[in-house]
């Protein structure tokens, strides 16, 4: 390897796992070199991870909020980096077309008691949740459950990481949430880095090894460009991921076993007539669980008449996804959609005037059931995150948080080490 140009560390991706293992090394190993590598525009540094403008209100662009009682790593990190946040209630309500709300934490409290029970009596074969659950619920009870919890994306989970990881608490009534800024952490960690160890608009479509095949690696960027480095840290969605870890894409690969889904989030600007049928309806605690494709609608900011309408995923976000240009049509449509998952009549104003999107092909990512030669899912994701001695794999994605900024910073408070920054070949 060219020495001028060896870097010791290089990060590919600056999601908040990236940025988050750079924060890292900087604070452990100070004269550990480093540079991140991001296929994005500048503008997209924090990947998931942002706040933009929308009619006068901040509105995420993919994660959401924190939780009080159970992110502790990133509630360390704001205060590190002297970030302000505020805590409010999450108290989602049904909407009345809702017929047969279930309860959704009794649902699972008794569909961890049938799966402990078969799992004692007589074993259980790989299963997902989707499998287990609509054997105990029933079809319909099943469906109502899903219609009630307001997401899909564990349907094909892993159903032992459904009923024990997943969260489903966090679905329901009442736990504190907190108003996290993500623009003002992605700047102040980009900040802590140091801009110019980070190098936007640089797709990596090649991670060879070089020298003795141990260590050292070949990094290649579609526009031909080459980086060398001793190791290497993966901080992409499972796409990219199996794309340059050597032998994830082949059948049987352990990374087989992580997928992707689509996510999607739609904003809604409606004038002062709109905005109070949607105040109206929405209610004092400014988050309704609908049926149909939307799943969930929250109140932004009365006064401004924003609100979010549609909070979705999997096949009702693919549905979405062909009608979210800003135009008369779409937004006939949505107000169309929100009349009937509402419940809203006819003679009611609902002048809605601009829509904005956030569609995310992979927004969050879950495992399917556990493969065979592995006792532990922990033990799975010790060994994904190892798959070579100088190459760390982070993110949600490899996590028991999938979903959550928590699972990012666990993954690399976990796996990127001191002795791992310190070892040699």
């Amino acid at each position: 390897m060219p020495k001028e140009s060896i870097h010791d560390i290089i990060i590919i991706g600056a999601g908040i796992a990236g940025l988050y293992s750079a924060y890292n090394i900087k604070k452990m190993s100070p004269k550990t070199t480093f540079l991140i590598l991001e296929q994005n525009k500048k503008q997209w540094l924090g990947g998931r991870m942002g706040n933009e403008n929308f009619y006068g209100t901040s509105v995420v662009t993919g994660a959401g909020i924190g939780r009080k009682d159970k992110d502790d790593l990133i509630q360390k990190l704001l205060k590190d980096l002297h970030i302000k946040t505020t805590d409010f209630t999450v108290d989602p309500a049904y909407a009345p077309t809702i017929k047969n709300p279930v309860d959704v934490i009794a649902a699972i409290k008794y569909l961890r008691k049938q799966y402990k029970e078969e799992k004692s009596s007589f074993g259980l074969k790989e299963q997902t949740f989707k499998q287990f659950a609509m054997k105990h619920l029933g079809k319909k009870m099943y469906n109502d459950f899903t219609v009630s919890a307001s997401y899909t994306d564990y349907e094909n989970e892993d159903v032992e990481e459904t009923l024990y990881h997943y969260g489903m608490e966090d679905n329901s009534c009442c736990w504190t949430g907190i108003n996290i800024p993500w623009h003002t952490l992605v700047y102040k960690l980009v900040d802590e880095v140091g801009e110019e160890n980070i190098q936007a608009s640089t797709k990596i479509v090649s991670l060879e090894h070089v020298g003795n095949g141990i260590c050292g690696y070949k990094i290649i960027s579609s526009k031909g460009k080459i980086f060398y480095c001793k190791k290497v840290i993966i901080a992409t969605t499972i796409y990219s991921a199996k794309l340059l870890i050597p032998g994830a894409s082949l059948k049987g690969s352990l990374y087989q076993n992580i997928h992707g889904q689509p996510f999607l989030r739609v904003y809604g600007k409606f004038g002062k007539a709109g905005s109070a049928t949607m105040n109206k309806h929405i209610g004092p605690s400014g988050y309704l669980i609908v049926p149909g494709a939307l799943h969930a609608i929250i109140t932004m900011d009365v006064k401004k008449g924003v609100y979010m309408i549609a909070y979705t995923d999997n096949e009702a976000a693919k549905m979405l996804s062909s009608h979210l240009k800003n135009d008369e049509k779409n937004r006939e449509f949505f107000v169309k959609l929100l009349r009937e998952s509402i419940g809203i009549r006819m003679e009611e104003p609902m002048d809605l005037i601009a829509i904005k999107d956030y569609y995310w092909n992979i927004g969050t990512h879950y495992y399917g059931p556990l493969p065979n030669g592995f006792k532990t899912r922990s033990e799975f994701i010790k060994k994904a995150q190892h798959p070579e001695p100088n190459m760390l794999v982070v993110g949600e994605m490899i996590s028991r948080d999938q979903g959550w900024s928590k699972g990012a910073l666990e993954s690399v408070a976990v796996a990127l080490t001191k002795k791992w920054i310190d070892s040699t070949c």
